[in-house]
């Protein structure tokens, strides 16, 4: 099976060298030999971690990588960089409702939701978010946050947590905006663990419904 280096470093495809650089960083320090005392997964995982970071780290190969692997959203010209319009809070806000719009039509059930979190990702990366504190627009910060957490709401607790974390340092000083944040990560807690357990209540309910039913037929005899 191919490997996928975004994966491996938690990074969407369209992700800059800076957000690689320091994602790896990050991976590195959290998987390192020195800190898991010969845990053999760790230090497999470290050994993925240097292996993608090899690729994706080095322009011409990741050029090489998205080629091959047909992860074609990143482009490293300086012709097509030069061409981009500049980020702003009002352009990552399009974004941020293009997206929503675009989840809002998936179904559920079939949505590609590693594809979904890594879009989130980039739009919340280090550099929109210094963007979008640096000008503290309030409402530009809520539009964007209330549209990203609709675009997240099918999505594993690991991943929501970790956006959430992002988006409540957008909040800024707005409380309201830090409750809405904290009670989606709280629902989003709340409904994994019941999907994760739900087989597991029904077997039991209906151990005991069986079992009262038997002794309401004993009862009869």
């Amino acid at each position: 099976m191919r490997k996928d280096y975004y994966k491996i470093l938690e990074v969407s495809p369209n992700a800059s060298a800076a957000d690689i650089k320091k994602s790896y960083r990050r991976l590195a320090l959290k998987h390192h030999p020195d800190k898991n005392n010969g845990n053999k997964l760790s230090e497999a995982q470290f050994k993925e971690i240097q292996e993608a970071y090899r690729i994706l780290g080095d322009e011409k190969k990741r050029t090489e990588y998205n080629n091959r692997n047909n992860h074609f959203a990143y482009s490293s010209t300086s012709k097509q960089k030069k061409n981009q319009p500049p980020v702003t809070p009002h352009s990552i806000m399009l974004q941020a409702t293009d997206l929503k719009r675009k989840v809002t039509m998936l179904d559920p059930y079939r949505m590609n939701k590693l594809a979904v979190y890594q879009q989130i990702e980039h739009l919340l990366s280090d550099h929109n978010i210094n963007i979008l504190q640096s000008f503290s627009d309030a409402r530009i910060n809520k539009r964007i946050i209330d549209d990203i957490l609709v675009s997240a709401r099918f999505l594993p607790y690991v991943h929501v947590e970790r956006i959430c974390f992002q988006l409540a340092a957008i909040a800024g000083t707005d409380n309201a905006l830090y409750r809405h944040i904290y009670n989606f990560s709280k629902q989003a807690r709340l409904h994994t663990y019941w999907n994760k357990y739900k087989i597991l209540a029904a077997i039991i309910a209906a151990i005991i419904l069986t079992f009262a039913i038997f002794r309401l037929s004993l009862l009869d005899v």
